[in-house]
């Protein structure tokens, strides 16, 4: 594809352009098992009776528990102007989370309301299992005009609201200080290219010490998809039929990576499985720097390391992937009314302002990004909503998230040296597919 046709993705703050047809975005790999769900009728999921003040009790899931604090703000605010709503909140960790969901909405004993990313919406809007939000939205109660469009039309499907992101998130580096002070070093900055980041990986990288320049991590989110958009490549093709990661773009894009893990530059996957490297190298201060996503800077900046953040290593272009996290209804819950009005006091500006004000994330109510950045005063936080305007949003197909599991399944793999790194790409896109197709 041409230069412009990539630029063409790229997303400003207030009206983001699709980088496809389908292109809904993610937070990560959700890896959600396939299964049959219980499924309610349409007629049934839109014919929800308003709340009328009773004593109800709804539950909330959700699966970072650096946001903990924050969801208790929120539903504590949430209590004092509907007391008689009580809801428990079930925290559920990433690894077990889509695999609790999946089964049971599929026994009938769901979540009552939960936290959605875009990639895994068309899986259970397709089966009737969410809760339709299209009467907030049209008489006003949620105001979508303050959401950048395409953070909206990410929980759209086939003409129907489901929800509208509360924060959204993007991807910098995040690097330790104290490292780059010790070897005399400059901290990174926004004229840091590809060569500038391996330079400063080798130059920081002290194997005696136990000490990696990079910590490149697995995760798609935060990972390799950011350094594809970079070099100009595409995961898939522009209606979202086909990966495409196997073009000669995406191709030079990951065996730059691969060249980090080669040449022990970042922690390898061995490692890496033991002791994630966002969660502990490289807070504990043994990576120096970490591309790693707004979500993360929060905890980052109560660390006992010294870390700050600055844009991603720029490419042939910049880019970094963007994202929105949802709360969604289930639609066979006991309570729809109940859980409608908690649906749309966290799409609130009091509830946003709490989000920023937390620290939880980045509001995606327009004008509030000040909130979190005043939350996280020592840190440069504010490249993160200035990525916004170069964010590139990842294809999200209407047949799930399965393609990006077996996809990057592939890629850690090569990075684990297990496949030559000129074919990590061509076996990638060969496995996606696969999963597209349904044969996987």
């Amino acid at each position: 594809m041409s230069k412009d046709r990539f630029i063409n993705t790229r997303l400003s703050r207030r009206g983001l352009v699709r980088t496809s047809a389908a292109g809904l975005a993610m937070a990560g790999l959700a890896g959600l098992p396939k299964g049959t769900f219980a499924q309610a009728s349409p007629e049934a999921s839109a014919a929800v009776t308003p709340y009328n003040g009773e004593k109800v009790t709804i539950s909330y899931g959700y699966w970072d528990s650096a946001q903990q604090k924050g969801v208790q703000q929120l539903l504590a605010a949430f209590k004092e102007k509907f007391p008689d709503i009580t809801v428990e909140e079930q925290l559920v960790p990433w690894d077990d989370y889509w695999t609790k969901l999946q089964t049971s909405v599929a026994g009938g004993e769901a979540f009552d309301l939960f936290w959605i990313n875009a990639a895994s919406l068309p899986v259970y809007a397709s089966s009737d299992s969410l809760l339709p939000i299209d009467s907030l939205v049209n008489d006003g109660s949620i105001d979508t005009s303050l959401i950048a469009k395409p953070l909206v039309e990410m929980y759209n499907y086939n003409g129907t609201q489901y929800g509208v992101p509360y924060q959204y998130d993007t991807i910098a580096l995040f690097y330790n200080k104290d490292l780059f002070d010790a070897a005399g070093m400059d901290y990174p900055d926004d004229t840091w290219d590809w060569d500038t980041f391996r330079d400063a990986a080798e130059k920081l990288t002290d194997s005696g010490k136990g000490q990696w320049g990079a910590g490149i991590q697995t995760s798609f989110q935060e990972g390799f998809s950011n350094f594809v958009f970079q070099n100009e490549g595409h995961l898939m093709n522009d209606d979202a039929t086909k990966c495409i990661i196997d073009e000669p773009a995406s191709c030079e894009a990951l065996e730059y990576l691969i060249g980090f893990f080669t040449d022990e530059l970042t922690p390898g996957i061995s490692i890496q499985q033991a002791n994630p490297v966002a969660d502990t190298l490289f807070p504990a201060g043994t990576v120096a720097m970490l591309p790693g996503g707004s979500f993360r800077a929060s905890t980052y900046a109560q660390a006992d390391a010294n870390i700050d953040v600055a844009p991603l290593p720029k490419g042939k272009t910049r880019a970094t992937v963007i994202h929105g996290v949802a709360h969604v209804g289930w639609s066979r819950t006991k309570a729809p009314g109940a859980v409608l009005e908690l649906i749309n006091f966290l799409a609130s500006e009091d509830a946003e302002r709490i989000v920023g004000e937390s620290g939880m994330g980045l509001p995606a109510r327009e004008g509030l990004e000040q909130t979190w950045l005043d939350a996280l005063p020592d840190m440069n936080a504010k490249v993160f909503s200035e990525a916004a305007s170069y964010g590139v949003e990842v294809p999200s197909p209407k047949t799930g998230p399965e393609w990006l599991t077996a996809m990057s399944t592939v890629v850690t793999n090569g990075f684990a040296g297990e496949i030559p790194a000129d074919q990590v790409c061509v076996q990638a896109a060969e496995a996606a597919n696969t999963a597209l197709s349904g044969e996987g």
